[in-house]
Parts: C-alpha cells; sequence; structure tokens
C-alpha cells in the first residue's frame, strides 16, 4: 500500500485543520488570548521527547500597511478546514467599518470554499455591539460582557474561551462529517468515592451560567425504564467521549472496567481524572495509555471544572483529526487498524483481525513498548507493522 493511496498530490500537504485568531492590533488582552490559543493548540496531542501533534495557529492582527488598520486578507487554501476565531472588542469598534468589511470578505471567502471553514466570534468584553453585518444576519457571538459581570477570574475566562473554541471547533467538524455535533461526555466513575466529583461536573454542565453547549452522560439516572442499561451504555461510551473519575476504587469496580475498556475497544477519546486519596489496590493493567490530569475537586469551588473539560475536549479533537487525517492517508479502513493512541498488546490481542499495518499518532513508540509489541505480533500475526501516521504521510 502506498502513503496516501487514493489522495489528490495537491491534497496532500494540506494541513488538515488551521485555526486563525484575528484581533485589532492594539488590544493587548485580544494579543494575549491570541498567545494563550496558540500555545494551547501547539501541542494537543501526546508526547514523547518533547514532541507532540501540533494544530497550526495563525494570527491575523499586524496592519497590512499604514494606511489601514487591517492585517492582510487570509490564505484559506492552505488547509482542508480553518476555523478563524475573531476576538471583537472595544479597539476593534474604533474602526468598526473597516473590520465589518474585513469580516464581511473572509464570510465571502468561506462560501467561495464551499463552507467547509467556519467563525467563532467572540463578544465584546465592554459589551460593544456585534459587527454591523454580523448583527444584520443574526449571528450569535459568544457573549463575553457575561463573563465579566459574572467577576470570572482571568484563568476562568481563559478556560471558558478555549472550552467555546474545542467545542465549536469539534461541533463544525462533525457537522461537515455528516454528524449531528452533540457528543456527550460519559462521566465514568465509582460511586463509592468518586460520584460526588462526577455530580459536581454534571451540574456545572448543565448550569444556566455555563454558556457552553454540553452535554453529559452520568449513570442510572440517565436510562428508561426498561432499557437493557449494559447496551445504553455500550451505545453511549461509543458516540461520546469518555471522562473517567479515577478515585481509589474506581479499578476495582466492574462497571468502571466495563466502561473504560469499551471505550478503548471502540477508539473513543478517553481522559482519566485522577482524584486519588489514600490507596489503590491493584491498578486495572488495560487503564493506561492515556493521559491522566491530576485534580483536586474542591468543596464549593467550580474552577477546577473548566479546565478538566478542556482536556477532554482537547483529547476528543485530538482523536477527531487523527481519525480524519488517517482517513485522508490510508484510505479504506479496511486496510488498516488506525488506532487513536499509540498502540498496546490489549490493541494486538483484542483485535478480531489484524491486517497489514496498525497506523497510530507520531511521535513513534519507545524501544521497550515497539519490542513487546513486535514479539506478540510474531505471533499472532507475522506479517502486520506498526507506523506513525507521520510515516505514511
Amino acid at each position: 500500500m502506498s502513503a496516501g493511496a487514493g489522495l489528490p498530490a495537491n491534497h496532500r500537504i494540506l494541513d488538515l485543520l488551521r485555526i486563525h485568531v484575528v484581533w485589532a492590533d492594539g488590544s493587548d488582552e485580544s494579543a494575549r488570548i491570541a498567545e494563550l490559543m496558540s500555545k494551547h493548540f501547539d501541542g494537543i496531542g501526546m508526547e514523547r521527547d518533547g514532541v507532540a501533534y501540533r494544530v497550526p495557529v495563525r494570527f491575523a492582527s499586524t496592519p497590512w500597511n499604514a494606511s489601514s488598520p487591517l492585517p492582510a486578507a487570509m490564505d484559506l487554501d492552505r488547509a482542508v478546514h480553518n476555523a478563524i476565531v475573531l476576538l471583537h472588542d472595544d479597539v476593534m469598534q474604533e474602526n468598526i467599518g473597516e473590520w465589518d468589511d474585513y469580516v464581511q470578505r473572509i464570510r465571502e471567502a468561506i462560501t467561495a470554499r464551499g463552507n467547509v471553514d467556519f467563525i467563532i466570534p467572540f463578544g465584546s468584553p465592554s459589551g460593544d455591539p456585534a459587527l454591523p453585518s454580523d448583527a444584520a444576519a443574526n449571528v450569535q457571538y459568544a457573549y463575553r460582557k457575561a463573563w465579566v459581570r459574572a467577576k470570572m477570574s482571568t484563568t476562568a475566562r481563559d478556560s471558558r474561551l478555549l472550552l467555546h473554541t474545542l467545542y465549536q471547533i469539534r461541533r463544525q467538524l462533525a457537522l461537515r462529517g455528516g454528524g449531528d455535533g452533540q457528543e456527550k461526555i460519559f462521566v465514568s466513575h465509582a460511586k463509592a468515592d468518586g460520584d460526588a466529583t462526577a455530580s459536581a461536573i454534571v451540574a456545572f454542565v448543565n448550569d444556566k451560567s455555563q454558556d457552553v453547549s454540553l452535554h453529559t452522560f452520568y449513570d442510572a439516572k440517565e436510562l428508561n425504564p426498561g432499557e437493557d442499561f449494559s447496551n445504553r451504555f455500550e451505545e453511549e461510551i461509543g458516540a461520546g467521549t469518555l471522562l473517567a473519575i479515577v478515585s481509589d476504587a474506581y479499578d476495582s469496580r466492574p462497571w468502571c472496567v466495563f466502561e473504560l475498556t469499551t471505550a478503548k475497544r471502540k477508539r473513543r477519546p478517553i481522559v482519566l481524572a485522577d482524584v486519588g486519596q489514600r490507596r489503590t489496590s491493584r491498578t486495572y493493567p488495560y487503564g493506561a495509555n492515556l493521559p491522566k490530569v491530576r485534580i483536586s475537586p474542591t468543596p464549593g469551588s467550580t474552577e477546577w471544572i473548566e479546565p478538566l473539560l478542556v482536556e477532554a475536549l482537547s483529547e476528543g479533537l485530538r482523536c477527531d483529526l487523527f481519525e480524519r487525517q488517517a482517513a485522508r492517508v490510508v484510505g479504506s479502513a479496511n486496510e488498516a487498524l488506525m488506532l487513536p493512541r499509540p498502540p498496546e498488546l490489549f490493541d494486538v490481542v483484542d483485535a478480531v483481525k489484524l491486517p497489514e499495518i496498525i497506523v497510530y499518532p507520531d511521535p513513534p513508540l519507545g524501544e521497550i513498548e515497539q519490542d513487546l509489541l513486535v514479539k506478540a505480533l510474531k505471533v499472532l500475526s507475522p506479517s502486520t507493522r506498526l507506523a506513525t501516521l507521520g510515516e505514511l504521510s
């Protein structure tokens, strides 16, 4: 099989996704947010030796020439999809007519490209009205003025902005792929010592003050009487992102193990939230090889929740992009086992049939992991080889 089979040559060099942050030159706060976004998306993937998957972030702020406050026109043809993050504020409002024309030209370019790109607009923190053309078209902005009124800290506002951005990127990509963009977060937890943390997350997501349209699946309370809960759990996990609240009791609970294993088998995004307090008598051996976030839930506080949700949606976006990029490069899914995480013995032993190649995200496995997998493959499927997506690309 040749790398990039079935993919036109002029498409192989395109980024799958580029993020463009647009703001008015002279706005220190918007410049700070742009750097925040660049730093976050510059390494949302699994990391080894300082190498991680990166989503390119481009800035549009510096005026193109001295006669205009506007930056150069965007080149949208360097990516399959472009997410344009608009940071509207009082500085942009000073040249509202020119900025309105600039943004409308972006919208025209998006239409000309077949609406594969999208704009994520954030409203002015000082409450300035939306750009005139957007207001006339009833374009919804993320309402940052409400965050100011709620006296959210800078850290909390940053998390909220990242959460909005991640949610909208995943939603828009899903819609363009034929989905409904309504993926749920399945909150897996042990009732013995993880229920309070899980309940706090679900209550926060469903609180009216939380303005990102997230959805959760929590536990049996979500079920209808008479349903087969194992089938329903498997269905929800297979279409969502698993957020596992790993408490001291988590690895010893059969249903927690079932949920985590199901998510792995279905190759879904998974994030482990470590809330352990004392001791785990035995760690579930197939619950590793996943991003883990150490959290310390504080009674009465919710500031720990949004950073955790940002981690979950970031991992979801990484998996989304890997799946789409792998499909572009490999072609038919029957030709390869495409894993959104580095392969492990679980994947090799659990596979119904091993194809000629197992594809996984960069960077390559370390020597110890590679040797173990090669030994297993020599017994189970000697013709199967391992390759990163970068190697095939």
